[in-house]
């Protein structure tokens, strides 16, 4: 089933941005990222120095995959893969009753608490990247269809960081209500 490519194109600039933002924040701060990655409890200590340092390149090879067409379905398949570890393993440690954990998605930078929600975001995120692993029609893109795929984009990823710092400052807000009754 090929779909229209300007979705493809939507889907692979929105994913891109996303993940490319969120490996460059991780290596921006390597300290924090590793200690996010050894808080999950899921790979052994020693193994998460190695894991932090892979897990951002795989987001970054998967990015860049996702600009060119003869590696786009590859580079969506990986981020697909990544996305369902992390989920993954948000959802182990919310199952050990572990909510106090950073989820290290955007490290330092934007820290959030594992939660439920982070699990649907991550859904929303994997329907996106399964628009980009959809094969393309044969149309070409013509110079009127840019002005639909850059705009479009930039509102997702818009629209994604917004829900990221909501969650992000949950817990504040909820502490200045549980403060005001």
């Amino acid at each position: 089933m090929a779909i229209d490519p300007q979705i493809t194109a939507i889907a692979s600039a929105t994913g891109a941005a996303i993940f490319a933002g969120s490996a460059a924040m991780k290596l921006a701060a390597p300290p924090e990222f590793q200690a996010a990655v050894e808080s999950y409890r899921i790979v052994p200590a020693s193994m998460a120095p190695a894991v932090s340092w892979m897990l951002p390149v795989l987001e970054i090879a998967g990015a860049l995959g996702l600009f060119v067409p003869a590696s786009r379905f590859a580079a969506a398949a990986l981020l697909l893969a990544l996305l369902a570890i992390f989920t993954l393993a948000i959802a182990i440690n919310l199952a050990r009753g572990r909510r106090d954990l950073d989820c290290g998605c955007f490290g330092a930078m934007l820290r959030q608490r594992v939660s439920g929600w982070l699990v649907a975001r991550n859904a929303a995120l994997a329907i996106l990247l399964v628009a980009a692993l959809l094969p393309a029609g044969a149309r070409p893109l013509d110079a009127l269809d840019y002005t639909t795929i850059v705009p479009a984009a930039v509102s997702l990823v818009m629209l994604y960081a917004a829900a990221n710092y909501l969650l992000a400052n949950a817990p504040a807000s909820d502490a200045l209500r549980i403060g005001d009754a």
